[in-house]
């Protein structure tokens, strides 16, 4: 079996980046005793790898409402559990107090996409956070009662940010409890956001301008949309917006598939689809939006937006392999982040997350490895609600009037083969709207293979050595090139970088150790070695937190090391007492 060591490459030279969705909040409870897996997990995307680190310093707790944002670099500006809106230093904004709901601040707001962070139009200070109050009727049970926004201001407050205007009313209806969504109007400025009326076919439709939110006509579409715990989405594109309710064991689930229009906000050509395999779940579109993954618990199914027949397209990619950490693991809400995959939580407070790695494939070639992210917390039922932030406009659209065009930024990411070191899968992750693309490996002696004008291509390099891989992107209006320095065939223990990303603790330790391993490595061993220099302990590192339990292990002094394919990375001591 093949192990792919994966990097992706963000610059500080990427001033229009728009990276509000790069650092993900999750987990529960301010607890210092990492031992029973408490705490907040924070994970940014800014360099080569995932990096996921533990902030005991963060007294919120994240049930299924989960939003953050960061700047245009991808640096955390705000979050928000649907109580309160939090800053960047981990603390509650200012003004930023009950700012949705009057949950307890043991769980936070428990409803899956209450609220939602987006760029205000226009101001490159401010940002917005939509989100819902809700209430209990008799007939109904459990609706919104309206939606509402706030605006974060960033130059106040020392920079930590002041909730300067909030409880901005949009809307006061009997509303889908949850989820809310956006996507930009097809001039590359605004927001669109729809609202369903609960169990109907009536949606409100409203656009965040600069002037504040205008509204438009409602529209009666298809049947009725029964409200359920579930997940709603635009695609990457804007193009199409998919909701996913589950009414439960007995009632199955529903699945509720539309087209959209980002110049008028108009939804056409609705598909329902009544389920019964599972319940409980969520949903997210492949980065090319031609793949629909809708998770049932206990499997994740991929439909074809581009099939006649979109009920026949569906196939399952992946079925609940048992796992606990502690408890079942099953598939949960979905959220495609800006390296390009899809994370999946679990139906329960566990450390892991289930990936999809290469979503815009067909099939099983999407790749979904479950627990593949191990936390160094639980997380209970909670991942971020992000929209496509990097979208622009439609050029040469009616709607296309605000003189924005979509100039592309170049953004890739690797996969080294460890079986075959100098074998390197690449992939084009950039965005506004590529549609050529030119690799320069800078491997000279590899003669015509050198370059490619593939979007994903692979290279066999010639050598072991550092080459300089350049893509270059273009469209009609501009081109955009990105080089990185890629060093193949050298040893690990090289980069202290590498070594830093490793570490070891308690020590001294009792009854376990925590490995943390935050870089790819290729099968990682731990290893333990008593004063005689026998070996007492061997374990296979997963990337995050690997618990080792140690009970067995007499009091004294131990040796370790973290150990790959035939190289010694890092090493250390340890002390076991009572």
């Amino acid at each position: 079996m093949k192990i792919r060591l994966i990097a992706i490459f963000i610059f500080p030279s990427l001033v229009q980046a728009q990276f509000h969705d790069n650092t993900w909040v999750l987990g529960y409870s301010n607890n210092a005793d990492t031992t029973d897996r408490f705490g907040i997990s924070v994970i940014t995307f800014f360099d080569e790898n995932i990096n996921i680190v533990q902030n005991t310093d963060v007294f919120f707790n994240f049930s299924s409402t989960n939003a953050s944002y960061s700047d245009s670099l991808g640096r955390l500006q705000s979050f928000s559990n649907g109580l309160h809106i939090g800053n960047k230093e981990w603390g509650i904004m200012n003004n930023g107090e009950f700012i949705s709901t009057e949950y307890s601040e043991a769980i936070g707001a428990i409803w899956p996409q209450y609220n939602i962070a987006i760029p205000q139009p226009g101001n490159s200070i401010n940002h917005l956070y939509l989100y819902q109050k809700d209430d209990y009727l008799p007939v109904l049970g459990a609706c919104a009662k309206q939606l509402s926004y706030a605006i974060v201001n960033m130059d106040s407050s020392s920079g930590l940010g002041t909730v300067v205007t909030r409880d901005s009313l949009i809307v006061a209806d009997t509303l889908f409890l949850g989820n809310v969504t956006t996507t930009q109007h097809a001039n590359g400025r605004d927001w669109w956001i729809l609202m369903n009326e609960i169990n109907s076919n009536r949606y409100y439709r409203f656009l965040m301008t600069p002037m504040g939110v205008k509204e438009y006509p409602n529209q009666i579409i298809g049947t009725p949309v029964f409200e359920g715990v579930g997940q709603t989405c635009f695609s990457p594109n804007g193009l199409h917006y998919a909701i996913f309710n589950s009414l439960g064991a007995a009632d199955g689930n529903y699945i509720d598939i539309y087209d959209f229009d980002r110049c008028s906000g108009l939804l056409s050509n609705h598909h329902q689809f009544h389920v019964t395999d599972g319940y409980w779940g969520g949903l997210a579109f492949s980065p090319n939006s031609r793949f629909l993954y809708v998770n049932q618990q206990f499997n994740c199914w991929q439909y074809d937006m581009q099939a006649s027949d979109l009920w026949a397209s569906r196939k399952i990619v992946a079925e609940y392999d048992g796992f606990l950490s502690p408890y079942p693991t099953r598939f949960f809400f979905m959220q495609l982040a800006p390296d390009g995959k899809i994370y999946s939580c679990t139906t329960t407070g566990s450390n892991v997350l289930h990936v999809i790695h290469n979503p815009d494939e067909l099939g099983t070639d999407c790749n979904f490895q479950q627990h593949a992210v191990t936390m160094h917390t639980n997380n209970a039922l909670s991942i971020p609600n992000h929209p496509n932030y990097r979208l622009g406009p439609i050029d040469g659209s009616p709607c296309d009037t605000v003189s924005i065009d979509n100039l592309p930024k170049a953004w890739w990411r690797y996969e080294q083969d460890t079986l075959n070191p100098l074998f390197v899968e690449f992939r084009d992750l950039s965005y506004y709207e590529p549609d050529s693309w030119h690799w320069d490996f800078g491997d000279p002696n590899s003669g015509l293979n050198n370059t490619s004008n593939e979007r994903h291509p692979q290279h066999n390099f010639s050598s072991p050595g550092i080459f300089q891989v350049c893509l270059t992107i273009s469209n009609s209006n501009a081109n955009d090139t990105l080089c990185r320095a890629l060093k193949l065939g050298s040893v690990a223990s090289d980069n202290p970088a590498v070594i830093e990303r490793i570490s070891v603790s308690p020590n001294p330790f009792c009854n376990h150790l925590n490995v943390s391993v935050s870089t790819n490595l290729s099968s990682p061993i731990f290893l333990i070695y008593d004063q005689m220099g026998r070996l007492v302990r061997d374990e296979r590192l997963k990337f995050g937190v690997t618990e080792i339990e140690t009970k067995a292990l007499s009091k004294g002094i131990y040796f370790w090391k973290v150990k790959t394919i035939g190289e010694i990375i890092k090493s250390g001591k340890l002390i076991k007492i009572d």
